[in-house]
């Protein structure tokens, strides 16, 4: 929904940067090395890489084409990290499923209708035991109702010049628990994902299959 800006934002952001701490608290509890993991927008790929570093088999999807190039021109020596670009909220089931799903920050970049697309889709492709991993914007984040109302859209904003749509934590967790999914781990909360000085509340689920 908002390839241009983040397509002219990635490119100030190529330089290595460190994994998000969600990242490394889905290393340490979910994943093994040598497990398949597909990341749901992978933006400039630092997540992915450490994934990848740590073993994993990675998979990892961006709409932004130009970004994507770059970093399968730039990691190309990570045999076991696949960058490919697509919309996440609209793949293709694939032969093997994944152990592993994996969505930072990108749930409150689609509709409504795109999320349950995206969530169905992952229920199809997850390994019998595997485990989506979220984390994303809530209607407690501090940045809720800031900027232009979206016409047509539940709680979705365009704020500092591009789309965020603020999911509602119960009914999140109440979707996910309807397509078949446990919940491991569930909370909308501070100190899930600080930066630069501050430590917004969001929303951080596991579920597994």
């Amino acid at each position: 929904m908002d390839r241009k800006y983040w397509e002219t934002f990635y490119q100030t952001q190529n330089e290595d940067q460190k994994p998000s701490s969600f990242a490394k608290t889905v290393m340490e509890t979910c994943v093994k090395p040598t497990q398949s993991l597909i990341e749901l927008g992978c933006g400039n790929g630092r997540d992915a890489v450490f994934f990848a570093n740590e073993g994993v088999m990675v998979t990892a999807i961006d709409q932004c084409e130009n970004e994507i190039r770059f970093l399968q021109m730039r990691y190309r020596h990570l045999a076991n990290c696949i960058f490919h670009s697509d919309d996440f909220s609209s793949l293709n089931d694939y032969k093997t499923p994944f152990d592993i799903v994996y969505s930072r920050f990108t749930l409150h970049s689609v509709s409504e209708t795109e999320e349950q697309r995206t969530l169905l889709w992952t229920y199809r492709n997850l390994r019998a035991g595997g485990c989506l991993c979220i984390e994303v914007r809530g209607q407690k984040n501090e940045i809720y109702k800031l900027g232009d109302k979206v016409e047509g859209e539940t709680d979705a904003y365009v704020y500092n010049n591009h789309y965020r749509r603020f999911l509602n934590f119960n009914k999140l967790c109440n979707s996910l628990v309807s397509l078949g999914f446990s919940l491991d781990f569930a909370a909308e909360e501070k100190g899930f994902a600080p930066f630069a000085g501050q430590n917004e509340t969001f929303i951080r689920v596991i579920a597994k299959k």
